[in-house]
């Protein structure tokens, strides 16, 4: 099943913190990864990135820049058509032209959705917690799910 995990939320809610501890835990708990983008492939502490990386032959493509105006459809279609994804993890907003770009690509390359969000908790060390947090629950679900 090809899928796309968005997670959704409003701006400087911890969507592209979740997404880097998932990268991060991703190439961890998978040692033996093929790096495909960027090689070497790199997780970089802050700002937006790109990963793509091949586990047991399933590829899985990573963005984490999902703000209105940054091309998100662009990035999504380049994950689906040039890089094949299986599974592919993106940020949204909650409403609006990113969560559309999901829905088309979605809807034009035959990928079910799930939609998630952050948790939310007060204080920034918590939310680093959190952030964690809710990465291993993407990796246990992912798992659970049989995608990877």
């Amino acid at each position: 099943m090809r899928t796309i995990i968005a997670i959704w939320h409003s701006a400087d809610m911890g969507k592209s913190a979740t997404i880097r501890a998932f990268a991060n835990l991703l190439i961890t708990t998978f040692p033996d990864f093929e790096p495909i983008t960027p090689v070497p492939p790199n997780v970089p502490p802050n700002g937006d990135f790109i990963l793509v990386v091949r586990i047991n032959g399933v590829v899985i493509g990573i963005t984490s820049q999902g703000d209105p105006g940054t091309g998100l459809e662009n990035r999504l279609m380049n994950l689906a058509d040039n890089h094949e994804c299986n599974i592919i993890l993106c940020s949204t907003r909650t409403r609006g032209e990113t969560v559309i770009a999901v829905d088309r690509v979605a809807g034009r390359r035959g990928y079910e959705t799930i939609w998630t969000s952050t948790y939310q908790i007060a204080g920034e060390a918590n939310q680093r917690i959190v952030n964690g947090l809710k990465a291993r629950h993407l990796m246990d679900l992912v798992q659970t799910l049989g995608l990877l």
